[in-house]
């Protein structure tokens, strides 16, 4: 607590009595101030000094302590564990909407690399390049027909010439 100054001790009457109180009247001590409410109160400072206080050691309050942290330790555990299957299955939902999105990614880029297959294997294309790469249509004894024969043979060999 603070100390309380009185500033108003220098204006006491002489003799150290105090003034009579303003009744209100026109009376020649009229401009003298009345006495403040718990002027006589002082207030002091005391400066405790607890260098050499030591606390003791209370076993209870360790107790307490460790009680504490493991209760804190379990209740975490257990709102954990009726919280990871709501946050594995929204876990779970993300994963599927992202395969979702590849799946469709992928069956877009299947589907224009068919178009480009087709294309590139087409009748009309293979004749533009076909006398560029020198294929040319083969003559009458060039062809050779392969006909297995019934003893379960598969390929026939023809003798070089």
């Amino acid at each position: 607590m603070a100390t309380q100054p009185n500033p108003f001790a220098g204006f006491e009457a002489a003799g150290g009595a105090t003034p009579p109180r303003n009744t209100g009247g026109d009376s020649a001590d009229a401009d003298l101030l009345r006495q403040l409410p718990n002027e006589t109160i002082y207030f002091y400072q005391k400066t405790i000094d607890n260098s050499g206080v030591v606390r003791q050691d209370d076993p209870e309050a360790r107790a307490r302590c460790w009680r504490h942290v493991a209760l804190t330790t379990a209740g975490t555990l257990v709102l954990a564990a009726f919280l990871w299957p709501n946050v594995y299955s929204t876990l779970a939902g993300y994963r599927i909407e992202s395969l979702k999105q590849d799946q469709a990614r992928l069956i877009a880029q299947q589907a224009s690399l068919e178009v480009a297959v087709a294309r590139l294997l087409s009748p009309e294309r293979l004749q533009e390049l076909a006398p560029n790469l020198e294929f040319l249509d083969p003559g009458p004894g060039q062809v050779v027909y392969l006909n297995p024969k019934p003893d379960g043979s598969l390929a026939w060999n023809q003798e070089s010439k």
